[in-house]
């Protein structure tokens, strides 16, 4: 098994990705459910390589696409697992921004021991589960991690791919807000621009295009806020009668609060099946909170599926944030004698 470490790729780690790539045996490229900006973008962007390339492919996700996303060129090439499942295996597969293999879902059906699986990521949490392992923890998005891919491939990087790229960086960086931004991050930005995307557009279509039961939704996950642990930690969601089939980004209204530190939204995506999300604005790991939930994720943000009932998750996802709290330093105050 080759795990690839890298900042930048090394030329001389070029072979063992070359010769994956070799053949015309049809690939299987997926990424995580729950898909989010980075996840799709990956998805188009890789799927124009191998365009390129001429290897045929199937992409694919076991959710439906965020609507949101609907505008990039080559987002109506990924196919819904749910709704058109496959039915074979592959000799091939391709994992995008899963930090482990069971964030694929029902995908997992078409991966055999036989499978050479290439595991492209930038997560530090689950297992290193790929034959090819190209992880770059320091990477703020796949997206990243692709542009430096195709760079040293050689590739051509297409209009198409550039916005699916930017795309990915810009919301797994919060539009270049979070601490994950880096000045390589922005060198990348700044290159896909030079390709001809406009930047303005691609923000306006994520962000500012909310359909009107998406906002109806958000109001409604406004409305359930609690707070706990002397107002730490600030939980927001959306049960089955409400939620949304996009609900990206809810969870940053929960960490917006004054004082919270860390915040928690969940949305009923099946009849007790929570999707939950989980942010930090502390020194809180939020990633380690998410693994003993079965997900995974980056330490200010993560996430996981939960099957059971709402009043156990919120138990219990309430009492272990609570241990990583640390605890609140006593407030000293010095008194100025009278005079």
């Amino acid at each position: 098994m080759e795990t690839l470490r890298l900042n930048s790729l090394l030329k001389t780690d070029l072979k063992e990705l070359r010769d994956f790539l070799n053949g015309k045996s049809e690939m299987l490229v997926v990424t995580h459910f729950f898909p989010d900006g980075d996840a799709v973008g990956s998805l188009i962007a890789f799927g124009g390589m191998l365009d390129q390339l001429e290897i045929p492919h199937i992409l694919a996700i076991d959710d439906a696409c965020p609507g949101k996303y609907s505008f990039l060129d080559g987002f109506s090439e990924i196919r819904n697992l749910k709704a058109d499942p496959l039915d074979r295996t592959f000799e091939r597969a391709v994992i995008l921004d899963a930090g482990a293999i069971s964030r694929i879902g029902s995908a997992q059906k078409a991966i055999t021991k036989s499978t050479r699986v290439l595991n492209i990521d930038h997560h530090f949490t689950g297992d290193i589960y790929g034959n090819i392992n190209l992880v770059n923890t320091q990477a703020a998005a796949t997206s990243e991690i692709l542009f430096d891919l195709f760079t040293d491939l050689g590739i051509e990087i297409t209009k198409k791919m550039a916005a699916a790229l930017y795309t990915g960086i810009l919301t797994d960086t919060g539009r270049f807000r979070f601490a994950n931004t880096t000045s390589h991050s922005m060198h990348v930005a700044a290159d896909l621009l030079l390709k001809g995307i406009d930047a303005g557009v691609l923000t306006e279509n994520i962000y500012y295009n909310m359909p009107v039961h998406q906002m109806t939704a958000l109001a409604k996950a406004l409305f359930s806020i609690e707070l706990y642990s002397d107002n730490r930690i600030c939980v927001i969601g959306l049960d089955g009668d409400e939620t949304t089939d996009d609900t990206e980004g809810f969870v940053e209204y929960a960490a917006s609060i004054k004082g919270a530190e860390l915040a928690v939204f969940y949305s009923e995506t099946e009849q007790e099946l929570f999707k939950v999300s989980l942010r930090s604005r502390c020194d809180v790991d939020v990633s380690l909170v998410a693994t003993r939930f079965g997900g995974g994720g980056h330490q200010k943000a993560s996430g996981f599926r939960f099957r059971g009932n709402l009043t156990t998750l919120k138990q219990r996802l309430i009492t272990v944030l609570a241990e990583y709290l640390p605890p609140v330093a006593p407030s000293s105050t010095s008194e100025t004698p009278l005079g």
